[in-house]
C-alpha cells in the first residue's frame, strides 16, 4: 500500500507559471485563427460565425484540464470518473464541423501537454491542407 501512496504522491509536478501562460496565450491565439477561418472559408449551412466562437472556450478548457491532469495520477482518474457521468448531446449536422472541433480539443492538448512545437507544427500543415 506505500508502493502505491508514494507513486501517487510523486506524480505531483509543478507546473511553471510562465510556461503555463505561453500555452495560454497560444492556445487562444491559435483558436482565434482558427475560428475566423472558420467563418471566413467553413462551408456548412450553420451559423459559422456562432459556431466558431465556441473554439476560443473549447481550445482554453482542454488545455486548462489537460495541464491540470498531468500533474497527477489522481486527478486523471476522477476525470475519468467525471466524465463517464457526462455526455455530449448536441447534434453535429455537418462533418466539417466536426473536424473543426477535434482540431480545438488538439490544440488544446498539445500546449496543455506543454508540446508547443508539435502543436505549431501540426496546425500550420492543418490550415495549409483547410
Amino acid at each position: 500500500m506505500n508502493n502505491i501512496e508514494k507513486f501517487i504522491s510523486a506524480q505531483n509536478v509543478a507546473i511553471p507559471l510562465f510556461e503555463y501562460f505561453i500555452n495560454l496565450v497560444l492556445t487562444v491565439l491559435l483558436s482565434l485563427i482558427l475560428s475566423y477561418l472558420f467563418a471566413r472559408y467553413g462551408r456548412t449551412l450553420s451559423n459559422r460565425e456562432m459556431f466558431g466562437k465556441n473554439f476560443v472556450l473549447l481550445s482554453t478548457a482542454t488545455m486548462i484540464v489537460i495541464t491540470i491532469v498531468k500533474s497527477s495520477l489522481a486527478l486523471s482518474l476522477g476525470l475519468v470518473g467525471a466524465l463517464s457521468i457526462v455526455r455530449f448531446r448536441t447534434a453535429v449536422k455537418d462533418p466539417e464541423e466536426l473536424v473543426y472541433l477535434f482540431l480545438c480539443i488538439s490544440i488544446g492538448l498539445g500546449f496543455g501537454a506543454n508540446q508547443r512545437a508539435v502543436t505549431l507544427v501540426g496546425f500550420v500543415i492543418v490550415v495549409a491542407i483547410l
